[in-house]
């Protein structure tokens, strides 16, 4: 087996410029709550790298500190996490907040208390997509979205799999870079790396949605300095290659205007 380096994805990258192609990501990191060192190191990442990160943020444990600490940052945008990221999935089931054993009218309800929390904290930083906790949604709730205010929504995933909820815009994550087998730690720069080049290889060859962006998934309080580090590495290579293009949240979901930067080329 080949194992992947930092070799392997810059060859993979000069591969998209021979097909005269432009790969397009984005950025989100999900659980924040409040003010916390592994935070800021994160809007720190963005603002170095001029890279847009869309925030997931829990609405029922953030407040009025988190809104203080995000309001002179420009390379951030607020997604709304779920509720209370609480697992309502019956037993034996794979962990659910938007689903599970609730009736959908009940879950639906605190997401749209939810959303209003957070457009009251953040305002124009706020966009009403809804980044499921876990990943997970029950269809009978995404297709009801709408109702409640939202416009888009972000899981994980190829997003030809999922029935697209109407008129709800959708683009997921991809790639995550923590083995959550182990806790959430850093999953290893092959691994990492595997299914970077792995999905950028798909859209290549047209195995998946090749205009989809790419999702980078980060989980800022579980990362360690190996993490970090694969972070930095990976930013500062792509926005240095021409065939990365670093897209913010409005453009990706397909929104008009964004209150952080536009979309961010190579450098």
């Amino acid at each position: 087996m080949v194992r992947m380096d930092w070799d392997a994805l810059t060859r993979e990258l000069d591969a998209w410029v021979e097909a005269e192609r432009v790969l397009s990501l984005w950025w989100r990191d999900d659980d924040a709550a409040e003010p916390h060192p592994a935070l800021a190191m994160l809007l720190d990442m963005a603002d170095h790298f001029q890279i847009e990160v869309g925030l997931a943020v829990i609405p029922v444990l953030a407040g009025e500190s988190l809104a203080a600490d995000l309001a002179d940052r420009s390379n951030v945008v607020v997604l709304q996490h779920g509720y209370s990221h609480r697992n309502y999935a019956a037993e034996g089931e794979r962990s659910i907040e938007c689903g599970g054993v609730r009736p959908v009218g009940e879950t639906l309800g605190e997401l749209r208390h939810g959303l209003l929390r957070l457009q009251e904290l953040f305002d124009a930083r706020f966009r009403a997509i809804l980044a499921a906790p876990w990943n997970r949604i029950d269809a009978a709730v995404a297709t009801r979205l709408g109702d409640a205010g939202f416009v888009g929504l972000s899981t994980f995933g190829p997003r030809a799999r999922q029935a697209h909820p109407p008129g709800l815009a959708v683009a997921n994550a991809h790639v995550d870079p923590l083995n959550w087998r182990e806790g959430g730690r850093f999953a290893g720069l092959d691994k990492a790396l595997s299914g970077l080049i792995g999905e950028m290889r798909a859209r290549r060859r047209g195995d998946t949605e090749s205009d989809e962006p790419l999702g980078l998934l980060t989980h800022h309080l579980q990362h360690d300095a190996a993490t970090w580090a694969f972070l930095e590495r990976f930013f500062g290579l792509t926005q240095r290659h021409p065939a990365a293009r670093w897209l913010n949240v409005a453009d990706v979901f397909g929104l008009a205007g964004s209150p952080g930067q536009r979309a961010v080329g190579h450098r």
